[in-house]
């Protein structure tokens, strides 16, 4: 059954990476081509811009079939405790909720710079200190989520469990936001650019959650249909 489960996930995460990279590749492509132009000024390329943007569209669809396997795993621990009417909710829900807690929050501590931006010497700091803040958001995602719970189980309605249960997650989400360090590097691309690749950024992360939680839902609320069906033809 988990193996069932998990290949539906990677199927989702495939979608949802391959979404990505064409967003990335429509919108993202100019402020990243621009980076990499100024980086490289005077100097020869190892690999072509047209093999860089193949690579990394492949790379989009791969971590897309990894993530959605890491969703997978996510929703099975979790679907028993989801108070959604159906599998389709409940997926949608989670992709949410990952979208917040694994792209959102750490992207306001620390927002996406181009991939030529930046010093090399400390990439390795940047890269401990990305993960930090994702630890830390899935901690306020679980303390919003726990705070949900409990206020579900008091029987308090919804009008007042959602800012209570939102003001949770947003001090849990400010204490990290405050204590994590700054990023070490003084960013000196021009602004627009900056901003541009940014806001590329989100939209792609927005667009690879919201496809694979919509095709993962599509994908349990067929399977669980073609099974009943399935059922009844057996009896």
């Amino acid at each position: 059954m988990f193996r069932r489960l998990l290949k539906q996930g990677a199927l989702a995460g495939l979608a949802g990476g391959a979404a990505l990279a064409l967003v990335l590749r429509l919108i993202g492509e100019g402020p990243i081509g621009r980076a990499v132009a100024l980086e490289g000024a005077g100097g020869d390329e190892m690999f072509s811009r047209g093999t860089q943007q193949l690579g990394g569209m492949a790379a989009a669809v791969l971590y897309g079939a990894a993530l959605g396997a890491v969703f997978t795993v996510a929703y099975a621990a979790v679907r028993h405790r989801l108070r959604a009417t159906d599998d389709w909710r409940a997926s949608v829900t989670l992709a949410a909720a990952g979208f917040a807690g694994v792209f959102l929050l750490p992207f306001l501590k620390y927002p996406a710079n181009p991939p030529a931006v930046g010093d090399p010497d400390t990439i390795g700091t940047r890269t401990a200190l990305y993960l930090l803040a994702v630890a830390w958001s899935l901690v306020a995602t679980w303390g919003g989520w726990r705070a949900w719970r409990a206020l579900v189980d008091r029987g308090v309605p919804v009008p007042q469990r959602a800012p209570a249960t939102l003001a949770v997650w947003v001090g849990l989400a400010a204490i990290g936001l405050v204590l994590l360090p700054s990023n070490p590097d003084p960013v000196e691309a021009p602004a627009t650019l900056i901003w541009q690749f940014r806001l590329a950024t989100v939209a792609g992360a927005a667009t690879f959650w919201t496809v694979m939680g919509l095709v993962f839902g599509w994908l349990r609320v067929r399977d669980i249909a073609v099974a009943q069906v399935e059922a009844h033809d057996r009896a």
